[in-house]
C-alpha cells in the first residue's frame, strides 16, 4: 500500500525541499518507486533542487486543468525509480484543494510505494491543503530555539488532523551537540512530544543536491521503511581524543 507524507516545517529556511529531494532519494535507492510532489505554490523549487527544471514540460495545475494525465507530468530524476510532479508556476494555488490533491495521489498509489509532499512551510493555507490529503507527516527543524518552537506548534496542529508525526532535525553540527550547545535528539523529543526519525548533520559549503552526504538519508529512509535502525549521529566524530582535535580544528575555522 502506498504511503503518503507531507513534509513540512514551522518556518522557511531549516532546509525542508533539499530533506524531501534526499529522502526520496534514499527511499528509490531502497529499489522503492518514489514521487515527488511540489505542493509549495509561492515558493516552488523541489525541480531546481533536483536539477530538473529544463525537463518539466506540464505541471500540477496541467493535471487540476485536465490539460494532462498525472503520468504526463510526472518528469524522472537521474535516480531510477524517483520521479517528480512539479509544482504550478505562476499559478494561482489557492485555486488546488486537498480533494484536487487526493485525486492525484490515488492516480499515484497505483505505481508508486511512497509520495513525498512538499508543502509550504507555517500554518496557513497551503499547509492545511497539502496535510488534508495525505496520512503521515515529518516536520523537518534545526536544533535553534526559533525553530523548534515553530516545529511545536506544527506538531500540535498536526495531531488536530489525528497525524502523529516524525521528525528530522537538520543542520546539525556534531562538535556543539558534544559541548551541549544545541539540544540532542532526545531532548528534542521531550520538547515536541515526537520521535525524531532523522538527524542531519551541517554541511558546510555544501549546497548541491547531487553533493549532499548520503548516509544520513539513508539511514532515516530505512527507518522509515522498516521501523529498524537508529539516526545517524553527527556527534560521533567529535567524541574521544581524536576528536576534540577534530572539534579544535572545526572552532578554528
Amino acid at each position: 500500500m502506498m504511503k503518503s507524507l507531507v513534509i513540512t516545517s514551522g518556518k522557511g529556511g531549516v532546509g525542508k525541499t533539499t530533506v524531501t529531494a534526499c529522502l526520496g532519494r534514499a527511499l528509490a535507492d531502497l529499489g522503492l518507486r518514489v514521487a515527488l510532489i511540489d505542493a509549495d505554490f509561492g515558493l516552488n523549487n523541489l525541480d531546481v533542487v533536483l536539477e530538473l527544471e529544463n525537463k518539466v514540460v506540464y505541471d500540477i495545475a496541467d493535471v487540476m486543468e485536465n490539460r494532462c494525465r498525472v503520468r504526463q507530468a510526472l518528469v524522472q530524476a537521474d535516480t531510477r525509480n524517483l520521479f517528480l510532479l512539479p509544482s504550478a508556476h505562476g499559478y494561482l494555488g489557492e485555486r488546488i484543494t486537498s480533494q484536487n490533491i487526493r485525486l492525484v495521489l490515488k492516480s499515484l498509489a497505483v505505481t508508486f510505494d511512497y509520495v513525498l509532499v512538499d508543502c509550504p512551510a507555517g500554518i496557513e493555507a497551503g499547509f492545511n491543503r497539502a496535510v488534508g490529503a495525505c496520512d503521515g507527516a515529518i516536520v523537518v527543524t534545526t536544533p535553534h530555539v526559533s525553530a523548534l518552537r515553530d516545529a511545536n506548534k506544527v506538531v500540535t496542529l498536526l495531531t488536530s488532523y489525528k497525524i502523529q508525526p516524525t521528525l528530522v532535525i537538520n543542520r546539525v553540527r556534531g562538535d556543539l551537540l558534544v559541548d551541549g550547545k544545541i539540544p540532542g535528539k532526545d531532548e528534542i523529543e521531550r520538547l515536541l512530544k515526537a520521535k525524531v526519525d532523522g538527524v542531519i548533520p551541517e554541511t558546510d559549503g555544501v549546497y548541491n543536491f547531487a553533493a549532499m552526504p548520503r548516509k544520513p538519508f539513508d539511514m532515516l529512509a530505512k527507518r522509515l521503511h522498516t521501523g529498524v535502525g537508529e539516526p545517524f549521529d553527527p556527534a560521533a566524530g567529535y567524541r574521544g581524543f581524536f576528536g576534540g582535535i577534530k572539534k579544535r580544528f572545526r572552532r578554528s575555522e
